[in-house]
């Protein structure tokens, strides 16, 4: 495996270990009647960086290795 490679590897599991707490705080907190929506929203963001990042997060992994094809 190559540094790029690596470098996708880890913002995977960065991205699986993100929506796992992520997921776990929302199932920890009070019933989601009483969540204010700015949390909600901020759960959702979350979700969404985690799901771009366990996709490779190819615009990241292109600025960080520019030269790399």
């Amino acid at each position: 495996m190559n540094l790029k490679e690596l470098f996708a590897l880890f913002l995977r599991m960065v991205g699986v270990l993100g929506i796992i707490i992520i997921v776990r705080h929302a199932l920890a907190s009070v019933p989601i009647e009483t969540v204010p929506v700015f949390v909600i929203v901020k759960w959702v963001i979350g979700v969404l960086v985690g799901l771009y990042f366990i996709r490779g997060a190819p615009l990241l992994v292109k600025f960080a290795f520019p030269a790399s094809t």
